[in-house]
């Protein structure tokens, strides 16, 4: 019995499976899994032997080559680099960029092994939303103030990614799949992962899901011969454009709208308190003004009647509570004063403690919402106001500074250990309002790469991601083109790859699809 225990145990391809699985299922639960992956991949690779034909095949390559050009730019940016110590960090974390592809080289999997690497990955996937669903629901007894801290393993953002992934994944397994009764299961996940997406209001996941299904309607509608297949995947992409399109014009229009009844600019409250106004200030809620018709005592006497959290306190959002609620009371029409509190519901109430400024968000979907503070926070921002923490203004002020950055050093860049500290510097130059924990990188993978690297390694680091997509014609395989586009998306707002589970994502698969494209 030990001796046929023993004998599974030496297997290479049993303990290459072991640690994929590891991989798959680490991305999505704990990082020390992926670690422990590796090693166990690592270790299956030395049990094979035949060092020498096997990294001399390696490196003749050139497919390899490409494949670890990244972490080659990045060992080649340590030259002219000043912040060593980072470097070598940043070195440490993109490991994988080498060892996924030089161990996964010599890797062949089946196509019954591959779909287990993958049904692993989406247990993981599963277990994780599961988890958010129990947190939600109030398991652990904590307060959750924004549906995004519900992703207990990752950032939301991470996890939005890796749950798209699942959902292409089951796409591709449930067309392929011939029982009937396993390709219902696989739907039943797949719209479970989908509806995931809009409880926990992912709203990245969902952007990066919809522009990827709309690009593959695209592709498959040019290469299909049916008219009605072709119909039907050209018009949805044009309908759910177009509707998309107008709701976000008709929501800008009802933002910078003026209320038809705005309310009379009375002297005093029915409680005979005396109305404040600052008549030179236009911020509106509903088209109603936010900073006139205020009886600010009467506000504190009254919502430290129906709440626990003090007037003078903050929000669960860490904003003053006095703000949230004038605006609240605003969005509502109504004078802001002692009647205007005690009528609130407790759902109200429950509401501006959490720090829901505006009455139709207790009504809105999470995308309406979305739209609505994206606006607010431009808004914000071209009226020369505060903009910390606003995640869309910051985003174009990091792309803003990284620009500037690039100009100065254009050819080579400013090299893998000084990225950070080239940023801080321009904040200083350009005298940023950004406090130091939001001063942060470009968040956009191609403009840190350029960024870093100078344009010669920019352009490096384009052929690193497109090369093997257009020499292999990997667009003929669903598989990995929903995969290469779900990643590409994200790094036009993310620094996907400066992450350790962002990066292994995309490596892991990456290597796997790509040495194994035979199998898809």
């Amino acid at each position: 019995m030990m001796l046929k225990i023993k004998q599974v145990l030496s297997s290479s391809q049993l303990l290459y499976l072991i640690g994929l699985c590891s991989i798959a299922i680490g991305l999505s639960l704990s990082k020390p899994l992926i670690g422990i992956g590796q090693l166990i991949i690592g270790f299956a690779w030395l049990l094979e032997g035949n060092y020498a034909n096997r990294i001399r095949a390696f490196f003749t390559n050139k497919l390899a080559w490409v494949l670890i050009s990244f972490f080659v730019i990045s060992l080649l940016g340590l030259l002219y680099t000043t912040n060593f110590s980072y470097g070598i960090t940043d070195i440490k974390r993109k490991l994988p960029f080498f060892v996924l592809p030089f161990i996964l080289f010599s890797v062949k999997l089946t196509s019954k092994e591959l779909k287990l690497v993958f049904l692993v990955y989406l247990v993981g996937v599963l277990a994780a939303t599961f988890w958010s669903i129990f947190v939600k629901l109030g398991g652990l007894g904590i307060t959750i103030v924004d549906d995004r801290d519900l992703s207990r393993f990752n950032s939301h953002i991470r996890f939005g990614l890796e749950i798209c992934l699942a959902i292409f994944g089951l796409a591709y397994y449930v067309f392929k799949e011939q029982n009937r009764k396993t390709k219902a299961i696989l739907s039943i996940t797949l719209l479970w992962l989908v509806a995931f997406l809009f409880i926990l209001n992912l709203f990245t996941g969902v952007l990066v899901l919809a522009i990827t299904s709309i690009v593959l309607m695209l592709f498959y509608g040019f290469k299909t011969s049916s008219v009605k297949t072709k119909l039907v995947l050209f018009l949805f992409p044009i309908v759910v454009v177009g509707l998309s399109g107008y709701f976000i014009n008709k929501s800008i229009t009802n933002f910078y709208h003026t209320s038809t009844a705005i309310l009379e600019e009375k002297k005093y409250s029915p409680y005979g308190e005396k109305y404040w106004h600052d008549l030179n200030n236009e911020d509106k809620e509903n088209g109603n003004y936010v900073y006139r018709n205020i009886a600010k005592e009467e506000l504190e006497y009254a919502w430290n009647k129906v709440s626990n959290i003090h007037y003078r306190g903050k929000d669960l959002k860490g904003q003053p509570i006095e703000a949230t609620l004038i605006r609240f009371l605003t969005s509502k029409g109504e004078y802001k004063n002692q009647k205007a509190v005690m009528n609130l519901t407790p759902k109200e109430i429950k509401a501006i403690e959490q720090g829901i400024s505006n009455c139709n968000y207790l009504t809105s979907n999470a995308f309406e919402r979305r739209i609505n503070s994206i606006i607010w926070e431009f808004d914000n921002y071209n009226r020369g106001r505060d903009y910390n923490g606003h995640s869309i203004v910051m985003r174009w002020v990091y792309w803003k500074t990284a620009f500037a950055i690039f100009k100065e050093n254009i050819l080579f860049g400013v090299g893998t250990g000084d990225i950070q500290d080239a940023f801080n510097k321009q904040y200083d130059k350009d005298n940023s309002i950004l406090t130091e924990k939001f001063r942060l990188r470009a968040h956009n993978q191609f403009i840190t790469a350029f960024v870093t690297y100078g344009f010669i390694g920019g352009i490096l680091f384009l052929v690193f991601l497109f090369y093997p997509f257009i020499a292999l014609n990997l667009k003929q395989h669903f598989l990995y083109l929903a995969f290469f586009l779900v990643m590409i998306i994200s790094m036009f707002t993310e620094d996907t790859l400066d992450t350790q589970v962002g990066l292994t994502l995309f490596v892991f698969f990456n290597s796997l699809l790509i040495f194994n494209k035979e199998e898809l």
